[in-house]
């Protein structure tokens, strides 16, 4: 995600108490004849419930146990906003009036990020008719997008972005992403965020609340129609045979920090001299391994598994996780869907966990990937990295293959044509042919590569933010257009073709779900250059008699590849740097075999 620094801290004092874990349900709960309040707040010396249409009924809690509070009114406020407000343990706080207007960590709508939360009947929640399992890790295509850039693709004309439209637009098979043939859909935060303004163009990276979809795509954002509005975004994308994977935000909150004027500095870790730590660099960390923060992450995760039927999480900045949190997250949320997809991005200002998670059924953003691709291409890495990477990183980093997220681009920093980019000031608004024949060689090494591919919104038509780098509320750099997409229609076509090969019969080579044997690969190389590098996929046979051939060269001279003891003849050309073949490709495999600069090619048996 994007960092940046908040400058507003709470001086609130550090709460001393011990860690307590208690298992009382909690948040907001009708019932025909009254409704209950359970709230956790270790900082409140007095605690009131602030309820109806303008919060002027005040109910007062009491403290059941230490830090745990609960009011009871006999009324059933379904449909009903309501705050908590506290009167904190700092009886001196010069920012008492913040404490009058909390929103409750456990609301399940909200009407803005600074509450009220409104109180929702749980029966009327939306019930999956039965959770499905997603497809296997090893089979999926992902596509990260953001749900307004997307509906920059839209042809329907609409006031603003709304959970509906997007729906609507997602059901068309003869949308972007039907067409381009993804098969999970990895949507920026939905949460409820820190944007106070409809209008306001936000990533959503600065959550307030991890119960409550954000309000800003409401339907109708006054009676909590978020809900089931999510609902139908997730079920329009398993009725196209899409995936769904929400990024999560459990490393830090937004402001107002709803949880820090509940539990002063519980939930929050600190500095020798008791500031707040800034690892995330959004002004805060959570202390994820204090209990009932752990609860409350597990909690949320739990109840938009059972209530939204979620396929899986990408955790931003999961390195500021503690490792028994991430344990309990996999344990759990497997006991409700056994094959739910578990992403890390594995750092943060902190440091790097991949290596931690190697043991783990996690997986995780793999920047190296990134990185290293980038280089290559631009014919400043090395042919021993590409062995690396088209292995799925099995000889270090990764246990199995679908540990690693192959990607080149996301939200994060520059998109993929402004980092390769020839032109000036790395702006690829208007790119060169060398740009182009780079990324084709970029979108044919993902591909080939074993471990899960990403596609960053928009990257199969060169999407361009003009060179900048960090647009997290930069609506209008990060929007997508039809006319860019209209511009490269035939890039966004090879890259649909190549999605469909990948998940095809042939494509099963690539799509490992264990790490293959020793002898699956076997590698090329030429005498006239260090970069260029062929590979044969199964060369032991141990996966029946199917063979795959990838040759590619990111030189900008021709190269010829010795191939001794290769079976050229049961070889045929399947696709190179600018398009897919027929059957009748009168192309062949020859020893040697010259490769142009800047060009790849892949060969396949029909075994």
């Amino acid at each position: 995600m994007a960092a940046f620094t908040s400058s507003s801290t709470l001086p609130i004092l550090t709460v001393m108490i011990c860690d307590p874990h208690y298992d009382t349900p909690l948040g907001a709960f009708p019932s025909s004849l009254e409704t209950l309040f359970c709230v956790f707040a270790p900082n409140a010396r007095e605690l009131f419930i602030r309820h109806g249409p303008q919060l002027e009924n005040f109910l007062p809690a009491r403290e059941v146990k230490e830090g745990l509070w609960e009011a009871q009114v006999d009324q059933n406020l379904d449909g009903i906003p309501y705050v908590i407000q506290i009167v904190p343990k700092d009886e001196f706080s010069i920012l008492r009036e913040n404490y009058t207007h909390i929103l409750d960590p456990y609301a399940l709508a909200a009407l803005s990020a600074r509450g009220p939360g409104i109180v929702v009947d749980r029966s009327r929640l939306p019930q999956p008719i039965a959770h499905r399992e997603p497809i296997p890790m090893e089979d999926l295509v992902i596509l990260e997008g953001h749900l307004r850039d997307l509906l920059g693709l839209c042809t329907e004309k609409y006031d603003r972005p709304t959970y509906a439209t997007f729906h609507r637009w997602l059901s068309d098979r003869q949308s972007y992403l039907g067409q381009l043939g993804i098969n999970a859909l990895e949507l920026q935060p939905l949460q409820e965020f820190d944007s106070l303004e409809d209008v306001e163009y936000h990533w959503g990276y600065m959550p307030v609340n991890y119960f409550a979809p954000t309000r800003a795509y409401a339907t109708d954002k006054t009676i909590g129609s978020q809900i089931a509005d999510l609902a139908t975004v997730v079920q329009a994308c398993h009725g196209m045979g899409i995936q769904f994977i929400l990024d999560v935000v459990y490393n830090h909150v937004g402001e107002p920090n709803h949880l820090r004027m509940l539990g002063g500095d519980y939930f929050f870790r600190t500095n020798g001299d008791g500031t707040l730590t800034n690892f995330s660099g959004c002004g805060n960390d959570l202390r994820t391994e204090a209990a009932m923060a752990r609860r409350l992450i597990l909690d949320s995760l739990k109840y938009l598994v059972q209530t939204y039927d979620i396929d899986g999480f990408r955790f931003d900045l999961a390195e500021l996780i503690d490792m028994e949190t991430l344990k309990c997250i996999e344990r759990e949320l497997r006991a409700i869907k056994k094959g739910i997809y578990l992403i890390a991005e594995p750092w943060s200002f902190r440091g790097h966990s991949a290596l931690n998670l190697k043991p783990t059924t996690w997986s995780y953003w793999n920047d190296d990937f990134r990185d290293s691709v980038r280089r290559y291409v631009l014919d400043t890495g090395n042919r021993d990295a590409l062995r690396y990477f088209l292995s799925g990183c099995t000889s270090h980093l990764t246990r199995v293959p679908t540990q690693s997220i192959n990607y080149t681009a996301s939200h994060d920093d520059r998109v993929w044509i402004d980092g390769i980019t020839e032109t000036y000031l790395q702006d690829g608004r208007y790119p060169r042919p060398n740009d182009l024949q780079r990324t084709q060689l970029m979108f044919a090494i993902l591909f080939m590569s074993l471990g899960v591919p990403m596609l960053s919104e928009g990257q199969d038509f060169l999407r361009s933010k003009g060179g900048a780098c960090n647009t997290y509320k930069d609506g209008e750099r990060n929007r997508l257009f039809p006319e860019r997409l209209e511009q490269f229609q035939q890039l966004h076509a090879y890259v649909s073709q190549w999605i469909r090969f990948r998940l095809s019969p042939a494509g099963k080579l690539l799509r490992q779900k264990e790490a293959p044997a020793d002898g699956f690969f076997r590698f090329f190389q030429t005498d006239d250059s260090e970069s260029a590098l062929a590979t044969l996929y199964n060369a032991d046979s141990s996966q029946g008699p199917r063979q795959l051939f990838f040759l590619i060269n990111p030189d900008l001279h021709t190269v010829h590849f010795p191939l001794p003891d290769v079976s050229l003849g049961s070889f045929r050309l399947v696709a190179d740097g600018h398009q897919f073949y027929e059957k009748n490709s009168l192309q062949r495999l020859s020893d040697p075999h010259s490769l142009g600069p800047l060009s790849c090619q892949v060969w396949r048996t029909d075994g």
